[in-house]
């Protein structure tokens, strides 16, 4: 793909900041957006918004990732739980999955068997670059 193409499909972000950065003969300027990422041109730019091709890249890679995994298998100990209790585990599964807006995949649940049932003991979540940035919105220090 090339450089131009990137810039006509990348969402375009709102300009933070611009920093001139380097000496004379040899400036650039890195344009702070709205999400966090950087474009640097040999230019300020007087547009309100750019394309972010970082954007389009980690939506990408994000994507690549997600047809690479591998989704393991959930086993349980049939002398352990009951279809009940494997069935309570499913819905808190699905409503962390529903609330943090994330598929199931990247939700690990830790149970123990506490005098033979199953218990939740924790709940490992695994957001991409994109969820983290969602979910905890716009930060005043721009990073």
């Amino acid at each position: 793909m090339s450089g131009s193409t990137e810039h006509r499909k990348a969402p375009r972000r709102v300009v933070k900041e611009i920093q001139r950065i380097g000496g004379w003969g040899d400036v650039k300027y890195h344009h702070l957006l709205e999400c966090g990422h950087i474009e640097v041109r040999p230019r300020a730019t007087t547009a309100p918004k750019l394309a972010c091709v970082w954007c389009l890249r980690a939506d990408a890679k994000e994507n690549e990732m997600k047809a690479l995994a591998v989704a393991k298998p959930t086993t349980y100990d049939d002398s352990l739980n009951s279809a009940i209790e494997e069935t309570e585990i499913n819905i808190i599964h699905a409503t962390i999955a529903s609330r943090f807006g994330i598929p199931k995949e990247a939700i690990d649940i830790v149970v123990k068997d506490v005098g033979g049932r199953l218990e939740v003991t924790s709940a490992r979540i695994f957001l991409s670059a994109s969820d983290v940035r969602r979910i905890a919105g716009p930060t005043e220090s721009g990073s």
